[in-house]
């Protein structure tokens, strides 16, 4: 039974009850003992009388008639006159012999010369009923000390016994009465009890369940009031706190999730405690559910990381999701008694930044390369003019023409480079006019049909059928379309077919230039713009371009704010489009 009422309830009625029983027990025991010595008393009484009154005159043949005499003060008492062998020789019982025969230890008793009193014995009576009988037996002594008459009296103890059995159910029924009042008592004390403290579990559950905002109703003053109270102060507190607590919660989650880096946290048995949204974009994840050892051999991060780092303050380590690199922090932290609790894991994607210093790294490989060579060129003609190749005139000059064209091929770097610094410092100016690109394309094809011609290429343009007017610097965009022509006469093969053309949608006007040359390969397309990447770097170079024409044309193109792009499958040719927008853009870059 888990109800603290109930259980108060059953003590309570036990308690009563067993005070009702040993009460009970106790006057029904005093009753009957008071009940034993008042019948013994009486028969003792009688006894004495049957002795002064009947054998005074020592005549036994009078007995009987004396003894009859004395049954009018005696009612309910039946006396007898035994001889020393225990025979009857009067009785109250019958009038004349024969008397009846006595089966009793009191008689025994009183045969051996001692007075004794016998309670409980059953026999029938004259009418052949079974009674239960209190009985007395004194022994009467002759002059030799000898037994000579036993005076044996009885009485009825049925009336003795009727009135303790209705006693005894008087006491029933009191304790029946009793324990009900203790039922009745026992719930109202209980539920004065167990209420309020009901009440309190049914709100430490509700607390337990989030809900801190409620309040008990103090019925008393006494130790379970102050405790109600006591619960009602601790709930409000508890309201303030966790509002606290929530608040600084959710900052630090909006917080954590708006963070650009990725978080993960380890507590020191390695099970995950969190991980915001940014670590599941970076590890490329819907959700994280790895453990700390999971995590390492999920990720190949076997550079001497552990849970327990000691007292090492935090570990770096980059290793590679897909094409991305991620650089991990390992940091742990500890409780206030120093022993580690656990370990944070940050991540930074340094995909950009690793590209960026490849291709810084790539950068000045290739400039260094690129100077080098006509410097080495130019440094070997000189050394050989001053040793002698200048006395003959025309080797001198074909070395100096050679190292003409090699400082021209550093200026023109020289140039590219500074053009692409202007870009990136924000240093070019744009000179915005409107430029009719049908006017304007079909002048450029009519200046590069030379060079075509020369290679048995066929350079064309088809007029747009409306008028086609674009807002640009017409130097840059001039740039730009002769880079892209030039590089489609350059890199296809005599007799190949270059084609101008314009398109359009709601946003842009879109210039194509379409060769039948040597095309791209797919992995090659996406790195074309790239500074100084060159898809077959030695015909580049041969054919005299230092790699950086396509990084300039997408600059110019972005500044106006368009794009350049490129389509082409390797053997079938390149299709490169320059997006221009239709609305006026302001010139995005200003001279500094």
């Amino acid at each position: 039974m888990r109800s603290i009422k109930w259980k108060l309830i059953i003590m309570y009625l036990g308690l009563v009850l067993i005070v009702m029983i040993v009460s009970g027990s106790y006057i029904l025991l005093s009753l009957r003992n008071i009940e034993l010595e008042k019948s013994r008393q009486q028969l003792e009484l009688y006894a004495e009388k049957i002795n002064d009154q009947v054998l005074e005159d020592n005549i036994p043949e009078h007995f009987q008639e004396n003894l009859l005499r004395t049954v009018t003060n005696a009612v309910g008492i039946q006396g007898n006159i035994l001889d020393g062998n225990g025979d009857t020789i009067a009785s109250t019982s019958v009038l004349e012999a024969p008397y009846p025969v006595y089966n009793d230890q009191a008689i025994i008793a009183a045969m051996n010369g001692m007075a004794s009193f016998s309670s409980g014995k059953k026999s029938t009576d004259t009418f052949g009923l079974l009674k239960e009988w209190m009985s007395y037996a004194a022994p009467i002594k002759g002059d030799n000390d000898k037994v000579s008459y036993i005076i044996y009296t009885r009485l009825d103890a049925g009336d003795m016994r009727s009135s303790l059995d209705q006693t005894t159910k008087t006491i029933i029924i009191a304790v029946a009465i009793s324990l009900l009042l203790a039922v009745i008592m026992g719930y109202v004390f209980a539920q004065t009890l167990t209420g309020p403290i009901l009440a309190l579990t049914k709100g430490a559950k509700n607390m337990a369940a989030g809900n801190f905002e409620q309040s008990l109703k103090v019925r008393s003053s006494d130790e379970i009031g102050q405790l109600t109270s006591s619960f009602n102060y601790m709930a409000s507190e508890l309201t303030r706190n966790m509002s606290e607590i929530s608040k600084e919660k959710n900052r630090l989650e909006i917080l954590l999730h708006n963070m650009s880096d990725g978080v993960i946290s380890f507590n020191k048995d390695g099970e995950l405690m969190l991980a915001n949204t940014a670590a599941t974009e970076m590890l490329g994840v819907d959700h994280i559910n790895l453990d700390f050892s999971s995590f390492i051999r999920e990720y190949d991060i076997n550079s001497g990381v552990y849970l327990d780092m000691g007292n090492e303050p935090s570990k770096k380590v980059t290793f590679p999701v897909g094409k991305q690199f991620i650089n991990a922090n390992f940091t742990p932290y500890y409780s206030s008694n120093g022993q580690i609790e656990g370990l944070v894991v940050v991540l930074q994607d340094i995909t950009e930044q690793k590209k960026l210093d490849d291709m810084r790294k790539e950068f000045v490989a290739n400039v260094s390369h690129e100077l080098r060579t006509p410097l080495t060129t130019v440094k070997s003609y000189t050394e050989t003019l001053m040793d002698g190749a200048m006395d003959d005139k025309e080797i001198a000059m074909e070395f100096l023409g050679i190292i003409d064209s090699e400082a021209d091929r550093m200026a023109f770097l020289v140039r590219d480079l500074l053009q692409l610094s202007r870009f990136d410092n924000k240093q070019v100016h744009l000179d915005i006019v409107e430029i009719d690109m049908n006017e304007f394309l079909c002048l450029t094809v009519k200046q590069n049909k030379i060079h075509a011609e020369a290679k048995r290429q066929e350079l064309s343009f088809d007029p747009y059928p409306k008028a086609v007017v674009i807002h640009g610097d017409r130097d840059r965009v001039g740039q730009v379309v002769n880079n892209i022509i030039t590089n489609a006469m350059k890199y296809s093969l005599e007799q190949a077919t270059i084609k101008i053309y314009i398109t359009e949608d709601e946003t842009y006007f879109k210039i194509s230039v379409k060769d039948t040359g040597m095309g791209i390969s797919r992995e090659d397309l996406p790195r074309i713009f790239e500074r100084f990447y060159r898809v077959d770097k030695a015909r580049s170079r041969a054919m005299g371009g230092t790699g950086l024409g396509l990084a300039i044309a997408k600059e110019i193109m972005e500044s106006h704010g368009g794009k350049l792009t490129a389509e082409s499958e390797y053997g079938k040719g390149t299709v490169m489009t320059m997006w221009f927008p239709k609305e006026s853009p302001e010139a995005r870059v200003k001279e500094v």
